[in-house]
């Protein structure tokens, strides 16, 4: 084997090569932060709807029994110091 001489694949050649890869690559990458992100947008729709879910039954149970927490609420008779 003469010296100084090394088998190199052209350079516009090698990127040929490898750009498929590199896009496929690159595809799968975008893919899973993708699916990361609509992950964590089906997370934080659960917590939101959950959040607005309490807040209406609270404000419902609050509406619908009045006179029981107005039962609860009312001091005792004959009990010093009120």
């Amino acid at each position: 084997m003469a010296q100084g001489v090394c088998n190199v694949v052209p350079r516009p050649f090698a990127i040929a090569l490898l750009a498929p890869a590199i896009v496929a690559t690159s595809a799968a990458i975008l893919l899973g932060l993708l699916g990361v992100f609509v992950l964590w947008l089906c997370i934080v729709a659960v917590l939101v709807t959950a959040i607005v879910v309490a807040d209406i039954s609270h404000r419902l149970v609050r509406r619908l029994t009045p006179v029981f927490i107005g039962l609860l609420e009312r001091p005792a008779v004959g009990v010093p110091g009120r």
